[in-house]
């Protein structure tokens, strides 16, 4: 799955993958994701990378999700915070910035 922001928007693309997790950033867009990531509550930039929101991450989801993704996203959270991309209260995902 991951975080596309584009001018004026915030998205969540293959959500039913939880596989890999990034943040796409239209290059048009760049100097107004920290807005547009606190205007959609979905997270919030820091340094390089964003926090994404945990539940804004489910909110999305709904209804556009397979059978068992609570299982795999879980899963997800447990080796994002095995590896330091999880806040500490659980609340946020760090994602790398991809530009397009």
């Amino acid at each position: 799955m991951h975080v596309r922001v584009s001018p004026g928007s915030v998205a969540l693309d293959e959500p039913d993958d939880c596989t890999s997790f990034k943040v796409m950033l239209s290059t048009a867009a760049k100097d107004s994701l920290p807005r547009l990531l606190e205007s959609t509550a979905a997270g919030k930039l820091e340094g390089q990378e964003v926090m994404v929101s945990v539940s804004w991450i489910k909110s999305e989801c709904a209804g556009r999700i397979g059978m068992g993704w609570n299982y795999r996203f879980a899963n997800m959270l447990v080796y994002a915070a095995g590896k330091g991309w999880l806040s500490n209260d659980g609340s946020h995902l760090r994602a790398h910035i991809e530009t397009f």
